[in-house]
């Protein structure tokens, strides 16, 4: 059975946040003009704590070693979780619209 690298999971939770956050835009711009404004704004935040946990995920996995891959699990998976629930905090704010 092979491995699974950390890299590896970066990179597919890296792909999950990005087809979420297309499906987030592609909703924010069915929205009405006044949330579409507020949905753009989230989801340009949103968009740049992305950016950033992918730079953090990628410094982690550069530096991981025998020596600290415990730790270094521990803070990727802290990273996964803030990502994670800034989701889950946008699709709990936006109205289901039929």
């Amino acid at each position: 059975m092979q491995s699974t690298t950390y890299k590896d999971i970066i990179d597919g939770k890296i792909a999950e946040w990005q087809v979420n956050l297309k499906k987030i835009e592609e909703q924010a711009g069915k929205a009405s003009s006044d949330s579409q404004s507020r949905s753009s704004a989230k989801v340009k935040d949103l968009k740049s704590a992305i950016d950033s946990a992918t730079a953090q995920l990628q410094s982690l996995d550069a530096q991981e070693t025998v020596e600290n891959t415990m730790a270094t699990k521990d803070k990727i998976l802290e990273i996964f979780g803030s990502i994670d629930k800034q989701f889950i905090e946008f699709e709990d704010k936006t109205p289901f619209m039929l």
